[in-house]
């Protein structure tokens, strides 16, 4: 690097391009003028590397630099830009300011970076030994917003205090007209920022809302601290505050949220909500919620519930594991949903089931065995049927070939596979077996037991228990080159502590059931053989421009499975007992483990030809360029049924045909299916003169009656359509705060295929993720549009009546311009002719500040929300809210 070079004492000497075309290049200092220079920090000599497009000037007599045009100086980590930088080499200093054109536009002003940190400024002093800067009127980006302040005092430390510092929340808009003004503020970077007395400015206008201090966190990590609540009044419950805790940041893998909500005639809540993350390893979360409604005695409709509900989602990182631990658990009170309105998933409010598990699985190295332990729980809250299955555990071998090697096609495709399973089933239903007959000492009728410490050992009795072992040893091999053949052998065993023992009292012309405590064991085997080919057909369009075939391909299956009566009394799993006095006494067939955990041996011998057709249709035609590309015209048609020779009725099984198909291009979904009873059904007249549908052992078509009777069948059309159309069927949406679908009529929901319902700020567990996991979460508005509509009928056959079921559904999001959003989720059930939950959102981006709107206009989830808050999650809690909830459309039942 060149040095200054001087023509006489107390003269300036200018240094242009010309004069240092020999210059060295280096890396970090661009092309143009430049130079260094020496300067002393904390009493050791360091070099400066400084730049300047037009001039630098060096002034002996007065040590001083100065820089002139695009000046740039690089020390350590600082760098300065700006058009006139002067260096004083007697006090360490330097000053940069810009320079206005002779309009009055300032040029070059300073843009001084230490570090991560950047500032705009109108004038900056800097003393390379105390690394302390004087900043008049800087400007700074924060992590969500923008900082100003008349004049900044930073410190070696970086800590700075701020005269006139007003904070824009906005960090696309520094001139945004909302900020938070203050006399002083004082910042200590990664810490907190503290002010003296502030204002809130909206539309540049100062507002009332402001307090005497303010305590801001300025970190990356999420830090412990006070959740303020939400506030308002319901017409039923009164005045409240909602969602007002701590939140405690326990450490970089785990915080929790411990809140309470509080109504003013009486009713209260706790929910404790926690996420974990630990990174290659597992995430999850953890919420538990206990309500309390109740209003006083003197109110009309009195709200008086207790109810609690627990979820725990668990999901590992297996990469390069053996063993996986995984869990979800919902569970709870039957009539939580109903008394309190899910603000994240309506579905929640209206579906009848929930399901967890809970599981520990993994494979043993070196050897063709896994394992798993696992707890299950299954409760309907309609019925109150709750089913635990405490533990269950398996143990499978995947099957292995013991001939591999073996030159013949049929031996070294043998294999065996072995699966056991034991399961212990504790249920709160007593059912009293499916006898069908008088029972001395056991319930006639299904009961249930309720739930609760005290019938704990009443439960317990009541669980089933037992283990399964699976032996399946099979093979394959072709014949004549298309015929594809696979014969194969099952065995099982059945293991149980008890079995059942029978005695018929006459006296009370009923069966006395026993239970007979100790080991039983009931082992059964089957054996098959499978055929399996495939057929094409090709019609050519020769006279066709744009169609050049249709292929059809057909998949034919048969296979014959033979197996025997295990009621035979040479294995001992049944009892010829009588059950009546009629005739002199009527017997039956009982089994010695009815009703178990893993059912019982079969009764009757099989030997049973099982039948399948699958169909798929094929069209190949010319694009716009040379290729050519094939068109699903059906994707699908089944036929399957079966045929048992030993039955001695009623041989020929219902015929299940299932069809499945898309039209224009994938954007539109068929899906239908039917279940054929082939035989036939006669008109019968009793005494009363009530007329009856027998099912009698002739076939359909030798009666007049055609092919059969459809006593079940299904249809549904589903489509999604968007503005885009390489965007996917789940793009779009509100992210976490969109709302929810509901309703009845509808199968195969996925619950979060419709979002949540946004409460106006109810929406903590949401945040908690958004903090742990993304503190970046944003409203996707990118999608124009996107529609989602599906009809589905169900239609269903007894030979007491016929029922239909027929509903639409529907989803949709618009963006009305680049900063309004409307979706909308709905629904209509013909039979019920009635419209199910619906819901209606509205968001709108107001720069600093965004608006959600949401309504679910009728039902008994009736209610409405309209928040107004600033986006910066520093000021989250400062809002315009009002909301209505289920509580304020007048009397409910609970």
């Amino acid at each position: 690097m060149t040095k200054a070079q001087t023509s006489g004492a107390g003269e300036g000497q200018l240094q242009n391009r010309a004069e240092i075309s020999d210059t060295v290049q280096r890396d970090t200092i661009p092309s143009g003028t430049s130079d260094s220079l020496q300067v002393v920090v904390n009493g050791i000599q360091t070099t400066i590397k400084y730049y300047a497009e037009d001039s630098i000037i060096t002034r002996l007599i007065s040590n001083k630099t100065f820089l002139y045009g695009n000046a740039r100086i690089e020390y350590g980590d600082i760098n300065l830009a700006a058009e006139r930088i002067i260096i004083d080499r007697n006090k360490n200093e330097l000053t940069a300011t810009g320079v206005q054109d002779s309009t009055g536009t300032w040029l070059g002003r300073p843009v001084f970076k230490d570090g991560p940190d950047v500032f705009d400024t109108e004038e900056i002093r800097y003393n390379f030994e105390s690394q302390k800067a004087y900043i008049k009127g800087v400007a700074t980006k924060q992590q969500e917003g923008f900082l100003r302040g008349e004049v900044v005092k930073r410190n070696a430390d970086q800590s700075a205090y701020i005269k006139d510092g007003k904070f824009v929340p906005c960090p696309d808009d520094p001139e945004a007209g909302t900020y938070i003004k203050a006399k002083k503020i004082k910042i200590n970077p990664g810490k907190n920022i503290i002010t003296g007395p502030f204002l809130l400015y909206v539309g540049d206008i100062p507002t009332p809302i402001g307090l005497p201090f303010g305590y801001f966190p300025d970190t990356q990590e999420a830090t412990s601290g006070i959740l303020f609540p939400k506030y308002g009044d319901e017409q039923r419950r009164g005045l409240f505050l909602k969602e007002g805790g701590y939140y405690f940041a326990w450490n970089d893998y785990i915080h929790t949220a411990l809140t309470a909500d509080v109504y003013s005639k009486g009713s209260w809540a706790t929910t404790l909500r926690s996420v974990y993350k630990k990174r290659y390893k597992f995430t999850g979360q953890f919420n538990v919620t206990y309500n309390r409604n109740l209003t006083p005695e003197y109110e009309l409709e009195r709200l008086d519930s207790k109810d609690f509900w627990v979820s725990w989602s668990h999901q590992p990182d297996s990469r390069g594991r053996n063993a996986r631990f995984s869990a979800s658990v919902n569970a709870g009170t039957s009539t939580y949903n109903q008394n309190n309105l899910s603000t994240t998933n309506i579905s929640n409010n209206i579906r009848s089931e929930f399901r967890s598990n809970i599981q520990y699985s993994g494979t043993i190295p070196r050897s063709p065995f896994s394992y798993s332990f696992s707890a299950r729980h299954n409760q309907n809250v309609q019925t109150g049927i709750i089913d635990v299955a405490l533990p269950e555990m398996s143990l499978n071998m995947n099957r292995i070939y013991p001939f591999k090697g073996a030159e013949a096609d049929v031996l070294s495709k043998i294999n065996l596979g072995w699966r056991f399973n034991a399961s212990n089933q504790i249920t709160n239903i007593v059912r009293p077996g499916s006898a069908g007959f008088d029972i001395a000492n056991r319930a006639t009728a299904v009961d249930t037991i309720t739930v609760g410490f005290d019938t704990l050992g009443e439960l317990l009795d009541n669980a089933k228990n037992g283990a399964r072992h699976n032996v399946d040893l099979s093979t394959s091999f072709s014949l004549l080159e298309h015929f594809n053949f696979s014969p194969a052998f099952r065995l099982e065993e059945l293991w149980y502590l008890e079995e059942l023992q029978y005695e018929f009292l006459e006296d009370q012309n009923a069966v006395k059931i026993d239970t007979v405590n100790g080991f039983s064991r009931a082992m059964t085997y089957s054996a098959s053989v499978s055929m399996s080919t495939q057929i094409y057909g090709m019609f050519n369009m020769k006279r066709s421009r744009r169609i050049e075939a249709i292929r059809h391909i057909m998949s034919p299956t048969i296979s014959f499975s033979y197996r025997p009566d295990f009621s035979d009394p040479k294995y001992g799993y049944y009892q010829e007992v009588q059950v009546d006095t009629t005739n002199g006494g009527s017997t039956r067939l009982l089994s010695k483990y009815d009703g178990f955990r893993f059912g019982t041996p079969s009764l009757g011998e099989s030997a049973a030809l099982a039948f399948g057709v699958s169909n798929k249709v094929e069209m190949k035609v010319k694009s716009d360029t040379a290729n050519s590309k094939k068109v699903a015209l059906l994707e699908s048609l089944n036929f399957s049924g079966s045929y048992n020779f030993l039955a001695d009725s009623f041989q020929l099984s219902p015929i299940a045909i299932t069809a499945r198909t898309t039209l224009f291009d994938r954007k539109l979904n068929i899906n239908a299916g039917a279940t054929l009873d082939p035989y036939t059904y006669l008109t019968q007249v009793s005494e009363t003169g009530t007329e009856t549908l027998r099912r009698v052992d002739a076939l359909a078509f030798r009666s007049g009656q055609g092919l059969g009777k459809i006593t079940n069948a299904r249809f549904s059309l589903s489509t999604n359509l968007n503005s885009r159309a390489s965007a996917s069927a789940g793009a779009g949406g509100f992210g976490g705060e969109s709302l929810a679908v509901g309703g009845s009529g509808f199968d195969n929901q996925n619950p979060n295929e419709f979002g949540s319902l946004n409460d106006g700020g109810g929406d903590l567990a949401a945040r908690m993720g958004e903090y742990f996991y993304d503190p970046n979460a944003y409203v996707d508005i990118e999608i124009p549009w996107n529609v989602r509509l599906s009809f589905d009928y169900n239609y269903r056959w007894a030979a007491s009546g016929s029922t239909t079921r027929k509903s639409v559904k529907a989803y949709g999001q618009l963006a009305l311009t680049p900063k309004w959003q409307v979706t909308y989720n709905t629904g209509y059930d013909f039979d019920v002719k009635d419209f199910t939950t619906t819901s209606v959102g509205l968001y709108r981006d107001l720069g600093c500040w965004e608006m959600r709107a949401n309504w679910i206009p009728f039902g008994a989830f009736t209610s409405y929300t309209i928040d107004i808050q600033i986006k910066s999650s520093v000021l989250k809690d400062l809002k315009i809210s009002r909301r209505r909830s289920q509580f304020d459309n007048g009397a409910r039942t609970f």
